[in-house]
């Protein structure tokens, strides 16, 4: 894609941002006052996850703002009604509605404040309704250009959500987003948090509608996530933002002793260790967006790759092919052959690539992963693909010599985790290079949460203790304390 344009789609996404937290803030600012819309305000600057996702050419901070002025437009709504705010609460929801599907989860909640306020319900319901289907058609308009396509477009997106990605799929419900909501490592948010929903239901008969439909809405939200296989950290986007919210509320929903001082004492203090702890989160990823793994990488294959060689590749690699369009306006090219498109391994099995003299392998653990998650597992569909290409990753972490490898960083898209692997023409007998990622010692990682040794020996043992038999009902109270102990303690072996 030119970069003119890659620039251009992330200065919108910058500029959806800035108006999602506009938007936070306003509505705050309606049903706190002015401090809680200041807080509001610094809270959503310091998230390092709009921070990172403001920067990407997606469709996540448009789907941030479209929610945000949503209940926005649904706030003043219900303050002081009338049929204008009733035609912009349309408009905001056909916003949320265009950046991603599940938008369309906010239409209901539109429409409830309309029957509510019965006075002139059947005429709000048909402003709200032209509103929303107005700005649906001039949003969307190319989708009746090419209509076949949509269609196409969106078939593989249910298709995604109901049975998984790339023919993978995991059962659900499951917790995937409870890991991403405790990543934030934010536990002043997680405490005012838990204040304002202690708050929510003890004085229930006290909260404004509104204010009820913005808290049930990323309960709901991340219920429906939790039932669809394909997962990704960056969905939960909107549900991060409004804890955000929430959790600013919180500041403001006690007074303490009957005193404003102490009160407005404790309200800084919590304030100052919630911003101070998000900022302090932020500054890494201010300073990730300078590293990119990839040119790294480039830098390495140029000085210690020779120039005729050729180079296959995971998609996630990315290094610039002259036959991939999606490299035409690339700035700079290697000299070397790169090949593959989605898999290394479709390019081939190890033995073709031996025999047509292809010796250098670039993988990324984004697309290798897949074949190693105990959470998926396969679809009949692509079972034959699964398992042949699962062998290929197996058989090049055994067989190849790991040349370079960069750690996966803070943010995935510029610093995902790859590896370059050198493939001898002769298979040879030795373990992994570099500690390749075979299906034992995912498992072994997983589930002790640790970097084994590769002792042979001690592999053995953790064989055995972390085997279905052990790990079952059938394995004894000795069994147990042994590999508790060993689990625990045998990092200290190595």
């Amino acid at each position: 894609m030119p970069q003119p344009v890659v620039e251009t789609g992330r200065t919108v996404s910058a500029i959806f941002a800035a108006g999602a937290v506009a938007c936070f803030s306003l509505l705050a600012a309606h049903l706190y006052g002015s401090a809680a819309a200041a807080c509001v305000g610094a809270l959503l600057l310091a998230n390092s996850q709009l921070y990172e996702l403001a920067h990407y050419m997606k469709e996540d901070a448009a789907f941030a703002f479209g929610i945000a002025a949503f209940f926005l437009a649904l706030t003043r709504c219900w303050l002081r009604p009338s049929m204008t705010r009733f035609a912009v609460l349309g408009a905001a929801a056909a916003l949320a509605v265009s950046a991603k599907y599940i938008g369309a989860l906010v239409v209901p909640f539109a429409f409830v404040p309309a029957f509510q306020l019965r006075e002139k319900a059947c005429h709000r319901v048909l402003i709200l309704s032209a509103a929303l289907f107005a700005v649906l058609l001039v949003i969307n308009f190319p989708i009746f250009a090419s209509l076949d396509s949509f269609l196409g477009g969106l078939g593989r997106e249910v298709d995604f959500v109901l049975h998984g990605h790339k023919g993978l799929t995991r059962s659900v419900p499951h917790d995937f987003y409870v890991g991403v909501f405790l990543g934030a490592r934010n536990p002043v948010i997680w405490i005012l948090l838990g204040l304002y929903y202690v708050r929510l239901f003890t004085f229930s008969r006290r909260i404004h509608p509104a204010e009820w439909m913005l808290t049930l809405f990323p309960i709901l939200y991340v219920l429906i996530l939790s039932f669809s296989p394909k997962t990704a950290n960056h969905y939960f986007l909107p549900d991060t933002l409004i804890f955000c919210v929430l959790a600013a509320f919180g500041l403001f929903c006690f007074t303490l002793g009957g005193s404003a001082r102490i009160t407005f004492g404790a309200q800084a203090a919590g304030f100052l260790a919630a911003f101070g702890i998000s900022v302090a989160h932020l500054i890494p990823y201010d300073f990730a967006f300078n590293v990119d793994s990839r040119q790294q990488l480039l830098a390495f294959v140029r000085q210690n790759v020779p120039p005729t060689a050729t180079i296959a590749q995971d998609k996630s690699v990315n290094l610039p092919n002259r036959s991939d369009p999606r490299h035409a306006s690339a700035p700079y090219f290697l000299e070397q052959t790169i090949v593959g498109h989605f898999f290394a391994a479709d390019v081939g099995s190890i033995d073709e690539l031996r025999a047509r003299g292809i010796r250098y392998i670039a993988v990324a653990e984004k697309d290798y992963g897949w074949f190693f998650r105990r959470t998926h597992r396969p679809t009949k569909s692509i079972l034959a693909d699964y398992n042949r290409r699962k062998n290929f990753y197996e058989r090049l972490f055994r067989e190849g010599e790991l040349l370079w490898e960069c750690k996966a960083g803070l943010l995935p898209i510029l610093q995902p985790h790859i590896r370059l692997y050198y493939l001898p023409s002769e298979p040879s007998s030795g373990k992994a290079q570099g500690g390749g990622l075979e299906q034992q010692d995912v498992a072994r990682k997983r589930i002790c949460g640790r970097d084994w040794p590769h002792s042979d020996s001690l592999v053995k043992i953790m064989e055995i203790c972390c085997s279905k038999d052990v790990v079952g009902a059938r394995r004894d109270e000795l069994g147990r304390w042994s590999c508790w102990v060993f689990c625990t303690q045998s990092s200290r072996v190595s």
